[in-house]
């Protein structure tokens, strides 16, 4: 498709998207390995931890007004599984740094230490790749009510109701 050299360079650029919005991508399925992705602008946010594991909550309002839900769920059971394989598999690792540098000289030990940016990394368990993500899309608040915790819902209702920002003129 060739371009046209007689329209202006304006038409060529996509509208601007709505004050606040931009592209959301998030992670969908067992351990996130899938992705979905809107425009949007981000509402609220919680947390939940309970015996049984966590739940991480995000309320998005997408550009055509409907309310998107992401919920990331841990279950303890399955991160304490994960965690002890990587584990298992770091020990070797360890074990034949370990056995390739003397107490005079670690810098072997060293740099195998400093290619890990944290602890998930070091035990292979990437960023949240584990647990399991969904969506879920909503028309109204009242929707809204059963599957985010109150304090999220009080957040979003605020954040529809009231403008983000106000002039007063005091």
């Amino acid at each position: 498709m060739a371009l046209e050299m007689d329209k202006p360079a304006t038409d060529l650029v996509p509208d601007p998207l709505p004050e606040g919005m931009r592209e959301i991508t998030l992670r969908v399925g067992p351990g996130g390995g899938r992705t979905q992705r809107f425009v949007g602008r981000p509402l609220a946010d919680g947390r939940k931890v309970t015996s049984e594991g966590s739940e991480s909550v995000q309320v998005f309002l997408s550009r055509k007004g409907k309310l998107v839900v992401h919920r990331h769920f841990l279950d303890w059971t399955d991160f304490a599984r994960a965690t002890r394989n990587a584990a298992e598999e770091r020990k070797d690792e360890y074990l034949t740094v370990r056995k390739g540098s003397d107490q005079s000289d670690l810098s072997l030990m060293t740099e195998w230490l400093k290619g890990f940016g944290g602890w998930r990394e070091f035990l292979h368990l990437g960023k949240d790749g584990y647990g399991d993500f969904t969506v879920d899309i909503v028309d109204s608040p009242g929707e809204l009510r059963d599957l985010v915790p109150a304090k999220v819902h009080r957040i979003v209702a605020d954040a529809l109701e009231n403008p983000a920002a106000q002039v007063l003129d005091i």
